[in-house]
């Protein structure tokens, strides 16, 4: 999963990413200087959680993408099964592009954690 971490943060435009188990814990990472691995984590498990959350209480499918848009850039949160992706991309990027270029290392990402994660 490193190496698809790190071809990742060479796509234009993205800043790090990092999958993490959705409980909030690391399992590879590649991001910018200024942004701790465990902060990135501990953000996106409670994001993800309580989205996920509010969005059963109303009825709405489950999601597939979740953004937040920051002053420094956007964090796309991607849940699988049981882990999840966090991109970190530019700020005023055209996020349809950015996912179009997220999508292959994506599904590597979800490949992998079939093999490696136990059902």
């Amino acid at each position: 999963m490193k190496a698809v971490i790190h071809e990742l943060k060479d796509r234009v435009g993205v800043r790090g990413a990092l999958v993490m188990i959705k409980d909030g814990v690391v399992v590879a990472a590649d991001l910018c200087d200024e942004l701790d691995d465990d902060s990135v984590a501990a953000l996106a498990a409670a994001v993800v959680s309580q989205t996920v959350e509010a969005a059963e209480l109303l009825g709405l499918a489950q999601a597939t993408r979740i953004t937040l848009t920051a002053s420094f850039g956007r964090l796309v949160f991607i849940p699988f099964d049981q882990l999840m992706l966090v991109v970190v991309t530019e700020p005023g990027l055209d996020l349809e592009l950015t996912m179009l270029e997220i999508a292959g290392p994506a599904r590597r990402i979800l490949e992998l954690s079939k093999l490696t994660m136990p059902v």
